[in-house]
């Protein structure tokens, strides 16, 4: 007889709780399940979690509440819980005395996942056929400096493709952005350069605007602080909300000071080596591991103007207490579609216990903290501790995307009067079940975005729908080094875009961007794969099409015919690359450089079928097929226009009037399943105008020279 007792003394802990295998049975049975009494400790959870197995629990002793997939019910002795594969569940204790005991039953059935293919629900931002509108945003540069290649490769090109993509697909997708002007950085890089902060800010948005023009980035807002009648109001109405609801502290605390320059540090003014990974640092950001410090704990910190070590001052600041939220942030990024690196970096730092935030400073460049505040302390300016102190630009950063909202709601709807209520303005994205907020951002601003920023909108208004997914890049690296101006590393923006037509400086950038890791642009693999792929592999494919059609059809598309197992093969390969390419621009699974492969191996794969083709054009009887297989190569000229028009746009544009289309490439022209190009309509040259050889550039000539500003 083979029997098992419950037995502590075989207990392991995992998913937070105690168990104790029971099948498979060692030496005695191996069923195809899986079976362990578990033991959940009172007041306690299971770990949240999906797997591939279905999974059934039967509770023995206890009671608790179990959730799958954000729908919850309690449970007691006798109740049994099925849970399908990859639907994420959690199991908790409600009692404060009494251990929850259960026995977990699971097994591996792939037909349980046929059955949820269609209606799995996972935790990605929805579909874009989900909703009706979409902002998307893209981190704020800083008026420091123009923008560089390294700039270019992040976050302003990835939120450009993708707001296109959703227009394509029938969505109304808005991107916003905006410069951030209220950063130390300008005001420092202005005194260095002998011009006032505002004017330093002015001059270099200017470049930058310039910069993302050239490089076909379009935005439907690009922010100004300053200019926005709704910026500031809303940076002040979400302070003194918080200080009147007591979610802001004042308190008195060390910071650092340099007695030579007589100034308290933060940002901009000091450097060293960053407390969690030791890289080099400057201000309360490290570049490298992404997390953040006080500027107190800086490892061997300097003044960065004198290149002092700092003494030490106490200050009466505001504190926004980060740490207050850490359940209702767990609970957020379950459901917000993010990248491992990020969801890790987010449970690491939770883990680790959140840091309060000062959201004040001495410095006189930004939002001065209002002196009005309800109980502040003084009653009047000169008498408060904050008489000297501005809003930390990361506090602003909150009600900058309520502001973008606001103004992209004007935008969607320019037959009002505008004339409206400023908060029901900005709900319109913030709170609707018609809309979604999609951010994309480097990944040394992860802090930020995936932790404060949801945790100020919690606490300002609960009821607001925060973004539903971040996309995130890594460093772009140049020549193996780090992108830097001031070392005269960089290649400026526009010196490349004047070298290159933007579309193939667009397509160089998705194919090798730094998605999940960082990558390296080097002058020779850009000409290199440019020239490959595109001069050598969609232009001659294209030109050699419109050949064909010329000369054999005289110009017009051919009605389809005959159908060979190869064409129907070809069809299903436009439809598989299709829904590929789909799966690259949605959030969750976002991937410039996958996209472009995509379409690298859409062309490779039409040649070839073009090439087989072409053995039927001198048999009479097989002109049925050959009209097919021509029809069926200038079908794939027309998926490659439309699944290349968010990164390549004029291109697409082009290729899409050679291909007889009296109007532009429009919004909601994407579909499942390609349509043919109706017969009979006039082909154009087909890419003969496109995809010039790069004229020759010196790299020196486009590195910088003389360092500018960052």
């Amino acid at each position: 007889m083979h029997v098992q007792h419950l037995d502590p003394e075989k207990f392991v802990q995992a998913y937070n709780v105690d168990l104790q295998s029971l099948y498979p049975w060692e030496g005695v049975v191996e069923p195809p399940f899986g079976a362990a009494w578990a033991i959940l400790s009172a007041g306690e959870s299971t770990k949240v979690h999906q797997h591939q197995e279905g999974e059934t629990f039967f509770i023995v002793r206890g009671a608790g509440t179990m959730t799958v997939d954000g729908e919850s019910t309690p449970v007691r002795p006798g109740s049994v819980i099925f849970q399908r594969p990859f639907h994420q569940h959690v199991l908790t204790n409600t009692s404060d005395t009494e251990d929850l005991m259960f026995l977990a039953l699971w097994w591996e059935d792939k037909k349980l996942w046929a059955r949820d293919a269609t209606t799995q629900k996972t935790t990605a931002a929805p579909s874009t056929t989900a909703v009706q509108r979409v902002m998307v945003t893209a981190a704020p540069p800083t008026p420091n400096g123009d923008l560089h290649v390294g700039h270019l490769s992040g976050p302003y090109l990835a939120a450009d493709v993708y707001t296109r993509y959703l227009r394509l697909r029938g969505v109304e997708g808005y991107y916003a952005c905006g410069s951030d002007d209220h950063c130390m950085y300008v005001e420092r890089m202005g005194e260095k350069l002998g011009m006032s902060g505002p004017e330093a800010a002015d001059h270099f948005v200017a470049e930058i605007e310039q910069t993302l023009k050239a490089a076909g980035i379009s935005m439907h807002l690009f922010l100004r602080p300053d200019a926005s009648p709704r910026f500031e109001p809303l940076v002040l109405a979400m302070f003194n909300r918080l200080w009147h609801d007591g979610k802001l502290e004042s308190r008195d605390g060390p910071s650092p000071y340099c007695e030579i320059c007589q100034r308290y540090l933060f940002e901009a003014d000091i450097c060293g080596h960053c407390p969690h990974c030791g890289d080099g640092v400057t201000g309360n950001t490290c570049e490298t591991c992404g997390g953040v410090n006080d500027c107190l704990d800086i490892v061997d910190a300097r003044c960065s103007a004198c290149d002092t070590p700092p003494a030490t001052r106490t200050f009466r600041r505001l504190f926004f207490p980060l740490s207050r939220y850490a359940d209702a942030l767990t609970k957020f990024h379950r459901g917000a579609t993010m990248s491992a690196r990020l969801r890790s970096f987010c449970e690491r730092q939770i883990a680790a216990g959140l840091p309060d935030v000062a959201i004040s400073h001495i410095s006189d460049w930004g939002i001065r903290v209002p002196f009005t505040m309800e109980n502040a302390e003084g009653s009047d300016e000169s008498e408060s501790p904050f008489s000297n102190q501005t809003l930390y630009v990361w506090f602003e950063m909150a009600a900058r995307y309520l502001a973008y909202a606001g103004h992209l709601n004007d935008i969607a709807n320019t037959e009002g009067d505008g004339a409206h209520d400023e908060e029901e303005s900005y709900r319109s994205f913030w709170s609707s079940d018609e809309a979604r907020i999609v951010q994309f951002f480097g990944f040394d601003n992860s802090f930020y975005y995936a932790l404060m920023l949801p945790a100020l909108y919690l606490a300002f208004d609960e009821t607001l729908r925060l973004p539903a997914a971040f996309v995130v890049n890594e460093f772009y690296r140049l020549d193996g080094d780090k992108f830097s101006t001031s070392r005269g590393h960089s290649i400026p923006g526009r010196e490349l875009l004047a070298a290159a037509p933007r579309d193939m400086v667009r397509f160089y950038l998705a194919y090798s961007g730094p998605e999940r890791e960082q990558s390296n642009f080097t002058r020779a693999e850009f000409e290199d794969t440019v020239e490959r792929e595109l001069v050598r592999g969609f232009k001659p494919w294209l030109i050699e099409l419109a050949q064909k059609v010329a000369t054999e059809f005289a110009g017009v598309v051919p009605a389809t015919g005959d159908w060979t197992d190869e064409h129907l093969h070809f069809y299903r390969q436009l439809e598989m690359m299709t829904a590929e390419a789909a799966e690259a621009y949605e959030p969750e699974t976002f991937s410039l450089q996958r996209l472009s492969r995509v379409l690298i191996e859409l062309v490779r794969t039409a040649r070839r079928f073009g090439k087989s083709e072409m053995h039927w054009r001198d048999i009479e009887e097989r002109q049925q097929e050959r009209r097919t297989g021509v029809a069926l190569e200038l079908l794939a000229a027309r998926v490659l226009a439309v699944l290349a028009a968010p990164v390549m746009p004029d291109f697409a544009g082009r290729l899409w009037r050679d291909l007889g289309y009296q109007e532009p490439l429009s919004d909601g022209a994407w579909e499942l399943s390609p349509s043919w190009i109706p017969a009979g309509q006039h082909i154009g040259d087909l890419g003969a105008h496109d995809f010039p050889n790069i004229p020759a550039f010196n790299a020196n000539k486009c590195l910088t020279q003389e360092p500018v500003p960052a």
